[in-house]
């Protein structure tokens, strides 16, 4: 990783990096070693990574992030008028950004939790990732397809398992953003006539 933070990245729109590995919290198990997670992320911030500055830097782990399960429960409606924030800020100048600004960080799972897999077709949270890119992913602000990805794990349930215990169980995907503005992948033009 800190190859890919040391690069010129310049001519690129953003910087994506998915991880595909098993985990605890706060740490990716790698092939040669176990890694930090806020380690891996700080190489990309402004002041050690400048090439990447005011675009985005988006990390999805896909990987267990402790070993408690995430329980069912049931749903109860709430009143969408008592749900109804808005929020105003005064727009003012921003000579600076933060180094840490434009990261986004997406985790298959809540801090403390597993992650479930299906030994046949993978993961629920990257199947649901890529349905959900394939279908939105060039029309849709980033956060609003993760937000969407987010439910349609949270409506999966461990169906059969050979440890009964866990039949039942669910997942619940959460993504950290300090994007300064919206995401959207567009496809790139071509310079070709």
């Amino acid at each position: 990783m800190t190859t890919e933070a040391a690069k010129d990245h310049s001519d690129a729109d953003c910087f994506l990096c998915v991880f595909l590995s098993h985990g605890d919290d706060g740490i990716v198990y790698g092939s040669d070693g176990d890694y930090d997670e806020k380690e891996l992320f700080d190489l990309f911030r402004g002041d050690r990574c400048p090439s990447l500055v005011g675009k985005p830097k988006i990390f999805i782990v896909q990987a267990c992030r402790g070993s408690k399960f995430e329980e069912g429960v049931s749903l109860v409606e709430v009143d969408a008028a008592s749900t109804q924030n808005i929020y105003e800020v005064e727009e003012g100048t921003k000579p600076t950004i933060p180094s840490g600004a434009d990261f986004l960080i997406s985790y298959s799972t809540s801090e403390g939790y597993f992650s479930h897999r299906d030994t046949c077709l993978g993961s629920w949270f990257i199947q649901d990732l890529v349905t959900v890119m394939k279908e939105y992913g060039s029309s849709t602000e980033f956060t609003t397809l993760l937000t969407y990805v987010n439910s349609l794990v949270a409506k999966r349930a461990v169906e059969r398992c050979l440890q009964k215990e866990l039949v039942g169980k669910k997942q619940m995907p959460c993504f950290l953003s300090m994007l300064t503005k919206q995401l959207i992948f567009t496809p790139k033009r071509s310079n070709i006539k």
